[in-house]
């Protein structure tokens, strides 16, 4: 996952603030890159978007289109030769305080029926009078496709998460531990409706050492023309401690190539943030 994309350069290092000037200063800064990051996306994803439509406009499709979540990893590798960017915002509000995030994440396929997902976000700290923001922590996952999808039976894929320190936990920006996460992920479609998840349990095997189980789903129904989709996603843990939410959200294909994603996670217990919106640009090479 050391892929390098332009929205890393404003997020080499931590660096702390003091003062509402200063807060206010980083909220502007934050807002900025996620609006140029929304920019971006759209302008590379509707060059997609013309030649994709096209392209599917003059050939007969025969593979089930099964749609990826917007929170929730999506279960099926990539297949070797694949690759998939998602660029997006991650906002917050909890307390009184709110903050707006971009991230980026990349899919590849390696080999047959093995895939990788690369997580690159952007971190911020407010505590008091002092705020903190920069680069977070960097996390890769590896997948292996153990059963294959069928009308009957549901694909069944292995995962294993790592979670690299990257992000300065002095300044309350990362962890400041490597944590290992493997899980077991499902994926089957009922109809149209498709459900996909995974349940995994993640472990420190520095620092505090701390560990919880994790459980990640998504469900999915096309509205219109299986390129509108509704979407629900619950995601939590049990542990350290917890947390929970649930996430209504929308999803439009613009081609096969482009697509973009909003969903409104909605806390459902005091530990998690009370509401935020996520935004995914997902465009495929």
């Amino acid at each position: 996952m050391e892929l390098k994309f332009p929205i890393i350069l404003v997020a080499t290092s931590g660096a702390a603030l003091t003062g509402e000037n200063k807060r206010f200063d980083f909220k502007r800064r934050a807002w900025r890159c996620g609006i140029t990051l929304v920019l971006v996306g759209v302008g590379i994803g509707a060059a997609f978007g013309v030649v994709g439509a096209r392209a599917a406009d003059s050939a007969h499709q025969t593979e089930t289109n099964f749609i990826s979540p917007i929170i929730t990893e999506e279960v099926l590798p990539d297949e070797p030769g694949e690759f998939t960017l998602r660029l997006g915002t991650d906002y917050g509000h909890r307390n009184g305080s709110a903050n707006a995030l971009p991230y980026a994440e990349a899919c590849f396929g390696l080999i047959e029926r093995f895939g990788a997902t690369v997580n690159v976000p952007m971190a911020y700290h407010d505590e008091g009078a002092e705020a903190s923001y920069g680069l977070g922590d960097i996390s890769a996952i590896l997948k292996y496709l153990a059963v294959r999808h069928s009308p009957s039976i549901p694909a069944v894929v292995l995962g294993l998460e790592t979670q690299f320190p990257t992000g300065n936990q002095h300044l309350g920006l990362g962890t400041g531990a490597y944590e290992l996460t493997p899980y077991v992920a499902l994926l089957k479609d009922f109809g149209p409706l498709l459900v996909q998840g995974n349940v995994g349990w993640s472990k420190q095997v520095t620092g505090n050492r701390e560990d919880a189980w994790v459980y990640n789903w998504a469900a999915s129904v096309p509205v219109y023309r299986r390129k509108l989709y509704l979407l629900t996603e619950i995601n939590g843990d049990w542990g350290r401690p917890n947390h929970a939410a649930i996430s209504p959200g929308i999803k439009y294909l613009f081609s096969e190539k482009f697509s973009v994603g909003v969903a409104a996670p909605i806390g459902l217990n005091r530990n998690s943030e009370a509401w935020g919106t996520v935004t995914q640009f997902q465009i495929e090479f």
